[in-house]
């Protein structure tokens, strides 16, 4: 299912290094979506001329499983209510409210199980598929994941600027003493994004060359200081 691989390929940065350890056993976060995507075929309601799906999924896991999530909960939930959203448009569903989606520790389940309660909850105005079909369009994004140490961050280019350094009020703040203070800025217009530098003291590199301004591709690498940073096109 197109959804899923692309699910999968807007998570594999966060499912990386750390991760990569954290994820070879128990629950995987693909599971979570194709059972979310069986409870909304399960659980749809067949009206007259339409199809509602469900919109609200409350997701237990184990004991054992809920701490490997802790650290991508924020992300796992944005891509699992553009799943619903993508799967309803797919299918030609309507939602009764906006995607929501919940975390919970099942007390009662072993290490590798999973429980998805879908249901269907009525949000201040109903979206019929051809809103539906949008709302899905217009959840794609560019993204940054921010490469530290440990860890990755995972920042979604949802405004036309996003600013990147080492104040505390940038988009992207970035701890590396390479770092300038305003550093660089990334533009999004018309489904396309640029890097450019702002004057920084060590300059910005694209894919290993310094740069003053260019177009962004899925899977760019953008250095600061000695912070990699990677574009995707979502």
């Amino acid at each position: 299912m197109p959804n899923l691989r692309d699910f999968e390929r807007r998570l594999g940065g966060l499912v990386e290094g750390l991760f990569s350890k954290t994820f070879r056993s128990g629950v995987q976060p693909v599971e979570i979506a194709k059972r979310v995507v069986r409870e909304m075929d399960d659980a749809k309601q067949v009206a007259i001329n339409e199809v509602w799906a469900p919109n609200r999924f409350e997701i237990s896991l184990s004991e054992d499983d809920a701490p490997r999530f802790q650290q991508m909960e924020s992300a796992l939930v944005t891509e699992l209510k553009q799943v619903v959203l993508e799967t309803a448009a797919e299918r030609g569903w309507g939602l009764v409210g906006a995607p929501e989606v919940e975390l919970f520790i099942g007390h009662s389940l072993r290490k590798g199980d999973l429980e998805v309660e879908a249901t269907l909850v009525q949000g201040e105005q109903k979206v019929p598929p051809a809103a539906v079909a949008e709302a899905a369009e217009a959840g794609h994004h560019g993204e940054l994941l921010v490469r530290e140490a440990d860890s990755v961050r995972r920042i979604l280019l949802d405004k036309e600027m996003v600013t990147i350094g080492r104040l505390p009020e940038s988009d992207v703040t970035i701890d590396d003493k390479g770092v300038s203070r305003r550093h660089a800025q990334i533009r999004t217009k018309d489904g396309r994004s640029t890097l450019t530098d702002l004057g920084s003291t060590n300059g910005t590199k694209l894919n290993g060359q310094q740069v003053q301004s260019r177009p962004l591709s899925d899977g760019d690498r953008i250095t600061v200081g000695t912070t990699v940073i990677e574009y995707r096109r979502v």
